[in-house]
C-alpha cells in the first residue's frame, strides 16, 4: 500500500513531463514494487506476489499520472493543441476535438502505464524468487 502511495506521487510528478516519462517510470515503479513484494512474501511463488504488487500499485500510479498529465495539458490549453495538431495533420483541427482527442489518448496512455507496471511487477517478483 506504501508503494501505491508512492507511485501515484511520482506519476503525478513525472507526468507533468508527459505521458511517454510516465509509461517509461512505471517500469522502475514497477519493479521496485515486485521485488519488495516478492521480498517480504513467505511463499516461493514471486511472480504472484509481484503480479499482486503491481496490481496494488497501479491504480494509484495511473491515477497520479493522468492528474499529473492533465494538470500538464490545462497549462497547454486545446488552443495549442488544435494548432499543433492541424500543423502535423495538414487540416483544420477545432479546439474542442483537439481535447477530445488528448482525453482518449490520456485513457490510452493510463492503460499503457499499468499494463507496463503490473508487468514489471511480475517479472521482477519472479527474478527475486528465482534464485
Amino acid at each position: 500500500m506504501i508503494w501505491g502511495g508512492i507511485g501515484g506521487v511520482v506519476g503525478l510528478t513525472v507526468s507533468l513531463l508527459g505521458s511517454l516519462v510516465g509509461i517509461i517510470v512505471a517500469v522502475f515503479i514497477g519493479v521496485s514494487c515486485g521485488r519488495r513484494a516478492a521480498a517480504a512474501a513467505e511463499q516461493s511463488a514471486g511472480a504472484l506476489s509481484g503480479l499482486v504488487g503491481g496490481a496494488i500499485a497501479a491504480p494509484v500510479y495511473m491515477v497520479g499520472s493522468a492528474l499529473g498529465t492533465l494538470i500538464g495539458g490545462r497549462e497547454i490549453g486545446a488552443a495549442r493543441m488544435a494548432a499543433t495538431l492541424s500543423e502535423w495533420l495538414g487540416t483544420e483541427v477545432p479546439a474542442d476535438e483537439a481535447w477530445t482527442f488528448f482525453l482518449v489518448s490520456l485513457a490510452l496512455s493510463a492503460i499503457v502505464e499499468a499494463a507496463v507496471l503490473i508487468l514489471a511487477s511480475t517479472a521482477a517478483g519472479a527474478w527475486v524468487k528465482r534464485g
